[in-house]
């Protein structure tokens, strides 16, 4: 089977520019599970792409569709008899993520017994929040890169509750949260009052440019971004706007679940015209909850196959960049535009 014009037939159909190499890895992982949800988490590009295959493949009697899962055919286990199933070798210790927590045990027990009481993730605001590994590894990888100790740090957008983590370490010289969810600035606001740590906390829509107190002010951001393109551009360009001098860091994830490599090729070439540099990109860093509300979003309505996931599946990877002299942040206004949404999502 020529698997060039079966990623040029999904493409056309899906309206998601695929490959040869992601159907062949699509393939392999057709060799490891028949459920949806890991399927989409080991094929690693968009979702609506990958069930799109799904209806192609069956259609060409290569695999077979049922409440049971997906299961290959006699002419489907043909097909791919000379593709290696997908494999996951990283490490199981640090689950990928190349870092250690041992220097943070305290820290970690601390944050674990405080976050259980977080207000759970809402589709208004297209949250699904990392597990609470995920958030300290984030705090380790900056701590390792020295974007902590001493520090002014801002995070755009908290639903992983990051601004938490650096609060318990005691180590920052301040933190900003800027975020639209009340419940999440006022549950933030009273864990910092009961244990002891100052926190600047405000409700902010991020479609509407930072308030000029925030603008050149902080040594390193975090956020975490939806992924479109404007999104991208509106919460990292603030991000970038709110960076004090050369060498300040910029943190955020960004996925291949709902973003295709020609969106990580246009995110990096937008991003790269506010003159920063990307230092680290670490591939399915940040590990999702399963936010709960999976019936509601697009990607149930695009799968085949109606079961809720038995694992967490939405994976991201971790960026990191440093700007350069003469770097510059967005302060366009998007109005009330919706700027969560393109061909590619389908968790909103």
């Amino acid at each position: 089977m020529d698997f060039k014009d079966l990623a040029k037939e999904i493409s056309s159909r899906s309206k998601i520019k695929i490959n040869r190499k992601n159907i062949e890895r699509l393939l392999g992982a057709l060799r490891k599970t028949k459920l949806p949800w890991e399927l989409v988490d080991l094929s690693d590009f968009p979702v609506p792409a990958v069930f799109e295959s799904m209806k192609v493949l069956e259609e060409k009697e290569i695999i077979s569709i049922s409440d049971a899962g997906f299961k290959l055919t006699a002419r489907g286990k043909e097909v791919v008899k000379d593709i290696h199933p997908v494999e996951d070798i990283s490490c199981s210790d640090c689950e990928g993520r190349g870092i250690t927590l041992e220097k943070f045990s305290d820290l970690e027990k601390k944050f674990l017994r405080v976050q259980k009481n977080r207000p759970g993730a809402i589709r208004r605001f297209d949250q699904g929040y990392v597990t609470p590994k995920t958030t300290l590894s984030r705090f380790a990888v900056a701590y390792e890169r020295g974007d902590v100790v001493g520090k002014e740090i801002i995070l755009l957008g908290d639903d992983d509750l990051m601004s938490i983590a650096l609060g318990l370490s005691g180590l920052t010289k301040g933190i900003t949260v800027v975020e639209i969810d009340k419940r999440l600035t006022d549950f933030i606001q009273e864990t910092a009052d009961k244990e002891g740590f100052k926190i600047n906390v405000q409700t902010v829509d991020l479609r509407h440019p930072l308030p000029k107190e925030h603008v050149k002010k902080y040594d390193a951001f975090i956020t975490d971004p939806p992924e479109t393109i404007k999104a991208a551009d509106a919460f990292i360009g603030r991000g970038i706007a709110s960076l004090r001098a050369p060498g300040s860091a910029g943190y955020f994830g960004f996925t291949r679940r709902e973003a295709s490599l020609t969106k990580w090729y246009d995110v990096q070439k937008l991003l790269l015209k506010y003159r920063i540099v990307f230092t680290d990109i670490v591939h399915n860093f940040n590990e999702y909850v399963n936010w709960g509300y999976e019936e509601e979003t697009r990607a149930w309505r695009l799968s085949p196959i109606k079961v809720r996931p038995r694992k967490n599946w939405y994976r991201s990877a971790l960026y990191r960049f440093e700007t350069l002299d003469g770097f510059r942040g967005n302060f366009k206004d998007y109005g009330e535009e919706n700027i969560y949404e393109d061909v590619e999502s389908s968790t909103t």
